[in-house]
């Protein structure tokens, strides 16, 4: 049963990644691929690495994966918003201040 949920997970998760990677190739603005790149951070990353606890048991190895995956999760959403930021600014369409 143990292995019917890690490759569930871990299918799910590749399938997503590979999704928004070919979503990625097909999106013609910088600001519709940091939607693909969201995806894989806070849904294909959480499954993976979920599959991974589950297949080696929660122990030093699991606690890695779980801090990894949590780091991921609370990280990717903020790097995606400061890129997302950036390149407004870059191309103009906001202002080059700090936001309020």
């Amino acid at each position: 049963m143990t292995s019917v949920i890690v490759d569930v997970l871990v299918g799910v998760g590749t399938l997503v990644a590979v999704l928004a990677a070919v979503g990625a190739l097909r999106a013609r603005s910088v600001f519709r691929r940091l939607h693909c790149l969201t995806v894989v951070t806070s849904a294909a990353g959480p499954l993976v690495g979920a599959g991974a606890v589950v297949a080696d048991g929660v122990g030093f190895a699991g606690g890695t994966v779980l801090a990894i995956v949590l780091l991921l999760a609370v990280t990717g959403p903020i790097l995606g918003a400061a890129m997302g930021r950036l390149n407004a600014q870059r191309d103009g369409i906001t202002e080059m201040e700090t936001p309020a």
